[in-house]
C-alpha cells in the first residue's frame, strides 16, 4: 500500500466515524509565540485543549506537517528519526474517550493496514488500569507493558491539562534488535517500533502538583506517516518507503553515489533526504534563512545537508535541484508546493551557494590549521580558532566538530564557550538599551494601568481622562507643568499607537474651562509620538507647552488630521501594492515588514530576485489603475474562523485574538470576498475610498536580506512632488545639452558611447606606458629576499581590475617571484599579491600574505595561492603595509 493510499484510508476511516477532516496547518504555529514550530498534530488545536477557544467540531482528524529539532542529532544515524514528518491524528474535545480511541486504533492498524496482530504490543501508564483493561480485549497480558511517567504520561506544561498515554508498538523482529538479553518494548533500538501514541487528557494539574479530573476529557493521538508506511510496505527503514525513496534515489543520482553500499555515506544521504523536505516546507510556509529563531533553524539544516553533500563528494550545488523532486513527490497532497516551486528552488539555491563559499573558505582554513597542529603533535583545535571560524567566517560549530571528528581531532569547547561569553557580554551592553529591555521595564510600570479604548477609527478628537503620567525617569507622577516631557495614558483616545508598521499619531491635548460665552484653553500639551504597549495601552509621548495637568483631569485630545490622512493613504497603498505584486510577480509574495508614514511607505516582501524594470512598471500601473476605480475600503470585526473563510491575508509574525479586524478593498461589499481586490487582517487606519490616494509612485526597489525585497513608494502630494522634481531635473539637462526633450535619449546615448571610446583609448595608452614602466620596475625595484624575487610597489590605478592587470603584466615579465601592489582606490587602500607558479610550488601562498598585509590597513583579504586581494579602511597605513612585505616573506620562508 502506497503512502497516498494510506492517507486516503486514514481519512475515510475517521470520516465514517463522524470526524471533521482538517487540512494541515502551517509549520509556523498560528497565534502562538511560545512555539517555534508546529511539532505535533495537536498544535493547531492547542487553545481548544486548553479551553481558551470553543471547538467548532467535537471530533476531528488530520494529517499535519510537523517539524522538530529535538532529534536532529539522531537524524541519519538511526533508521527512524526525522526533523520533518507528517503526523496522522484523531482528536476528541469532550466527546469520545479511551474505549473508542483504543478500539479504533486497533481496528485501523489490523483491518485497514493489515498488520499482524501477533506482532503488536501496547504500553500504558503504570497507574492507568482503565486503558489496561480495554487493551486486554485485544492483546494478551504479556504484550501489554506498564511504564512510568517519563514515557507514558503527557503534560503540556508544569500546570494545566495532562493525562496518561498509551503507545502502540510493533515487533519488527530480532534482526532489527540490539541483541541485548533485556531487549523489550521500551528499548531504544529499532525492534519494538512505536507506531501510534494515544494521549488521554483527563486531568488538570495545579501548582501544588495535585491532579483533578477534567469535566470534559479529551483525546489527542499521533502517528507518523513515514513509520507507518515503512511497516506496511515491510521495508527496513523509513527512507526506503515510497514516501522517501524517490527523494533518496534523486539525491544519489545528483551526487553520484549509491545507498546501502557504505554506512557513513548512508548517514549523509539520510540527513540530506530528511532535511530537504524540511527545507522545502519551511520556505513554503514563509521562513527565510537568517541568523535568528526559525530562520536560523532553516539555515542550519540547509547548511548541514550541503555539508553532507560535500562529504559525499558533491562538487556543485545540488540541494536546490533536489527540491524539485520533493515538490513532485508531495505536490499532489500539498498543491501549494507546485505553485511555489520556483520560489522554493531559488531561495534554496541562494543560500546553498552562499554557504558553498563559506564551506570552501572554512574547509581550507580548518585543513590548514589541522596540518599545522599535526606538525606540532597537537590533536586538539584551540577554542580561539574555532570561535574565529564561527564568529568571523560564519562557519557553524557543529560542522567544525564533525570535520574535527573525521580527522580524529578534538576541539577545545571550554575555551570556545569562554570566547562566546566574552562576545555576549560586549553585545549585552548595547542590548540593555534595546526595545526588548525597554518593553520589559515598561511592563512593570504600566501593568496596572487601565486599558485605553481606541476611538480613532471614528473620531479625530474626543474628551478623555488622564489615567496615568510617567516622567522621564520612569516614575509614576500625579502632576506636570510647562516644559515637562512625559508619557501619558488616557482613558480613551483618537491617537493611533505605533504598531503593525504604522507610525503613531501626533497632535494636541488641551485643558479648557468655561468662560462667559466660550471655552478658554488654560493648559496645552503637544503629543510628539504615540505607541501601543502591552497590547492594551496607548501611550502618548508628550511635552507640556503651557499650564498644568493632573492625573484624573478631563481633557480634549486632538490628532493632527492632515498628517493622519497622509498616513492613511500610505497604509491603504501598502494593501494595494501587495495585491498588485501577487498578481504581477507571483502568489508567493507575502509581506515581511513595513513602515507606513505620512510622507512615504516602505514595503518588505518575500521574493528571490530583483524586480525587472518591466515588473516595477506593471506593478505601479496596476496600483494606479485600481486607484482610479475609487473602490470602497471596507472594515469589519469578525472571528478568525470567518476571516479564514474569506481567505484574508494575515501578516507573518503578528499575534491575533479570536476577534480580528478585516480590511477589504472591493466594489461589491463585504458579502462578496471573491470579488475583492484585497482582503487583509489589519488594525491600522485607512482611507474610506482608494481614490483618496490620488497617485502612487515607486521610487526604489532593493534587497534587504536573502529572499526579501523592499519597495519604497510615495502617495498623494508627495508622489506628485517627486514626479515634478524629476521633470525639472530633465528640463535642466535638456537646457544644458541644448537639445529638444524628445531627442534627449539619443543625445545622452551618443555622449555615453563617446565616453566609453575615450576610456578604452585611455586604458590602451596607459597599458603601453606601463609596458615600459614594468621593465623599469623589474630592473630597479625588485629585491632578493631569502632567495626570492620580491617587488613591492605603490602605484595609481582607477580600480581593482586595473591593478590586477598591472600585476599580470609584471608577473609575465618577472617570471619567478612575488609581486605586491598597493593603490588608493575610492579613497581606500587596496592591495593585490601575485605569486608565480615556481614560488607556489615552494609553498608560498598569496592568500596568506595578503591576509597579513590587510590587517595593517584595518581590513581583510582573501585569495588563492597564486593571486589574492584585499582592502582596508586606513589609507594612511598603505605604505607601511608595503614596507612590511619583506618582513612577512622572511617569516613565511623561515617557517
Amino acid at each position: 500500500m502506497k503512502g497516498i493510499q494510506i492517507r486516503k484510508e486514514f481519512f475515510d476511516f475517521f470520516e465514517k466515524r463522524k470526524h471533521k477532516i482538517y487540512p494541515s496547518s502551517s509549520l509556523i504555529p498560528e497565534n502562538d509565540p511560545s512555539l517555534l514550530f508546529t511539532s505535533a498534530g495537536m498544535v493547531p488545536f492547542k487553545d481548544m485543549f486548553l479551553g481558551k477557544t470553543k471547538p467548532e467540531f467535537l471530533k476531528v482528524a488530520s494529517l499535519q506537517r510537523c517539524f522538530r529539532t529535538s532529534d536532529i542529532e539522531k537524524v541519519g544515524y538511526t533508521n527512524r528519526h526525522h526533523t520533518f514528518f507528517e503526523m496522522f491524528g484523531n482528536f476528541s474535545f469532550g466527546n469520545y474517550f479511551k474505549e473508542e480511541a483504543i478500539s479504533w486504533a486497533w481496528e485501523f492498524l489490523t483491518r485497514k493496514m493489515g498488520l499482524e496482530e501477533t506482532n503488536l504490543y501496547a504500553s500504558v501508564y503504570k497507574e492507568d488500569n482503565e486503558s489496561y483493561s480495554i487493551w486486554r480485549k485485544f492483546l494478551p497480558e504479556e504484550r501489554i507493558v506498564r511504564l512510568g511517567k517519563d514515557s507514558n504520561f503527557w503534560q503540556m506544561a508544569e500546570t494545566g491539562p495532562c493525562g496518561p498515554c498509551s503507545e502502540i508498538l510493533i515487533d519488527r523482529g530480532k534482526e532489527y534488535g540490539c541483541g541485548k538479553s533485556d531487549c523489550a518494548p521500551g528499548c531504544d533500538c529499532d525492534r519494538y517500533l512505536e507506531i501510534w501514541n494515544l494521549v488521554f487528557t483527563q486531568f488538570e494539574k495545579n501548582k501544588d502538583g495535585i491532579l483533578k479530573p477534567l469535566p470534559k476529557k479529551n483525546i489527542d493521538t499521533g502517528m507518523g506517516l513515514e513509520r507507518l508506511s515503512a511497516v506496511v510496505q515491510n521495508v527496513p527503514t523509513v527512507f526506503e518507503s515510497d514516501v522517501l525513496k524517490p527523494i533518496m534515489d534523486e539525491a544519489c543520482k545528483l551526487i553520484g553515489v549509491s545507498y546501502n553500499k557504505n554506512k557513513r555515506n548512508d548517514v549523509s544521504l539520510r540527513i540530506i533526504v530528511d532535511h530537504i523536505r524540511g527545507i522545502v516546507f519551511l520556505i513554503n510556509d514563509g521562513i527565510l534563512p537568517s541568523n535568528e529563531e526559525r530562520g536560523y533553524v532553516l539555515r542550519r539544516i540547509l547548511r548541514r545537508a550541503a555539508k553532507e553533500g560535500k562529504l559525499l563528494g558533491a562538487k556543485q550545488s545540488f540541494l536546490y535541484k533536489l527540491t524539485d523532486k520533493v515538490v513532485e513527490v508531495m505536490g499532489s497532497f500539498y498543491p501549494v508546493l507546485v505553485s511555489k516551486r520556483d520560489y522554493i528552488r531559488e531561495i534554496c539555491k541562494m543560500e546553498e551557494e552562499r554557504f558553498k563559499e563559506t564551506l570552501d573558505v572554512g574547509y581550507e582554513m580548518i585543513n590548514s590549521l589541522i596540518v599545522d597542529l599535526k606538525k606540532k603533535g597537537i590533536t586538539t583545535i584551540p577554542g580561539k580558532e574555532v570561535f574565529k571560524l564561527h564568529d568571523t567566517y560564519g562557519f557553524p560549530l557543529d560542522l567544525t566538530k564533525e570535520i574535527a571528528r573525521e580527522k580524529e581531532f578534538d576541539i577545545d569547547e571550554k575555551e570556545f564557550k569562554s570566547q562566546m561569553q566574552k562576545q555576549q557580554k560586549i553585545a549585552s551592553k548595547s542590548w540593555k538599551g534595546s526595545d526588548k529591555e525597554e518593553k520589559k521595564l515598561y511592563s512593570k510600570i504600566y501593568e496596572k494601568a487601565e486599558e485605553t479604548v481606541f476611538r480613532g477609527y471614528s473620531f479625530n478628537k474626543l474628551l478623555a481622562k488622564i489615567n496615568m503620567i510617567v516622567d522621564q525617569n520612569n516614575k509614576i507622577i500625579d502632576e506636570i507643568q510647562k516644559g515637562d516631557i512625559v508619557q501619558i495614558v488616557l482613558s480613551e483616545t483618537p491617537f493611533y499607537g505605533e504598531s503593525g508598521g504604522q507610525v503613531g499619531d501626533r497632535g494636541k491635548i488641551l485643558k479648557e474651562i468655561k468662560a462667559e460665552n466660550a471655552k478658554e484653553i488654560v493648559a496645552e500639551i503637544e503629543v510628539l509620538d504615540t505607541t501601543k504597549l502591552l497590547g492594551k495601552l496607548i501611550v502618548h509621548k508628550s511635552k507640556v507647552l503651557r499650564g498644568k495637568f493632573k492625573k484624573g483631569d478631563t481633557i480634549d485630545a486632538f490628532i493632527n488630521p492632515e498628517r493622519r490622512k497622509a498616513i492613511m493613504r500610505s497604509h491603504t497603498a501598502t494593501h494595494l501594492l501587495q495585491a498588485a505584486l501577487r498578481q504581477i510577480v507571483g502568489k508567493h509574495v507575502k509581506q515581511s515588514g513595513s513602515l507606513v508614514d505620512c510622507d512615504r511607505l516602505r514595503f518588505d516582501f518575500t521574493h528571490f530576485s530583483a524586480l525587472s524594470p518591466e515588473q516595477i512598471k506593471k506593478t505601479e500601473e496596476l496600483v494606479n489603475k485600481t486607484i482610479r476605480r475609487n473602490l470602497a475600503v471596507l472594515t469589519s470585526e469578525i472571528t478568525m474562523g470567518e476571516a479564514k473563510q474569506m481567505q484574508a491575508m494575515a501578516h507573518f509574525g503578528e499575534k491575533y485574538g479570536e476577534k480580528v479586524r478585516v480590511v477589504m478593498i472591493s466594489a461589491e461589499g463585504l458579502d462578496a470576498p471573491e470579488d475583492a481586490v484585497s482582503i487583509e487582517l489589519c488594525a491600522g487606519t485607512h482611507c474610506h475610498a482608494i481614490g483618496e490616494l490620488g497617485l502612487f509612485k515607486i521610487i526604489n526597489e532593493t534587497s534587504i536580506a536573502a529572499g526579501v525585497r523592499r519597495i519604497e513608494a510615495l502617495t498623494g502630494a508627495a508622489a506628485y512632488q517627486f514626479i515634478r522634481e524629476k521633470e525639472e531635473n530633465l528640463l535642466s539637462i535638456v537646457n544644458i545639452l541644448k537639445v529638444p526633450s524628445d531627442m534627449l535619449n539619443v543625445q545622452v546615448e551618443k555622449i555615453v558611447k563617446r565616453n566609453e571610446h575615450l576610456k578604452k583609448e585611455l586604458s590602451r595608452m596607459k597599458g603601453e606606458i606601463f609596458n615600459f614602466k614594468a621593465l623599469d620596475l623589474i630592473k630597479n625595484k625588485v629585491k632578493k629576499i631569502s632567495g626570492i624575487n620580491v617587488l613591492s610597489y605603490k602605484m595609481e590605478a582607477e580600480d581593482s581590475k586595473e591593478l590586477r592587470n598591472y600585476g599580470d603584466k609584471l608577473k609575465h615579465e618577472l617570471k619567478k617571484g612575488i609581486i605586491v601592489l598597493g593603490s588608493i582606490i575610492d579613497d581606500k587602500p587596496f592591495l593585490i599579491c601575485v605569486v608565480t607558479d615556481s614560488e607556489v610550488k615552494k609553498g608560498l601562498h598569496a592568500g596568506k600574505i595578503i591576509k597579513k598585509l590587510t590587517t595593517i590597513v584595518d581590513g581583510a583579504g582573501v585569495g588563492k595561492a597564486d593571486l589574492a586581494q584585499g582592502g582596508g579602511k586606513n589609507k594612511e597605513k598603505l605604505e607601511e603595509a608595503l614596507k612590511q612585505v619583506e618582513i612577512i616573506i622572511k617569516e613565511i620562508v623561515k617557517k
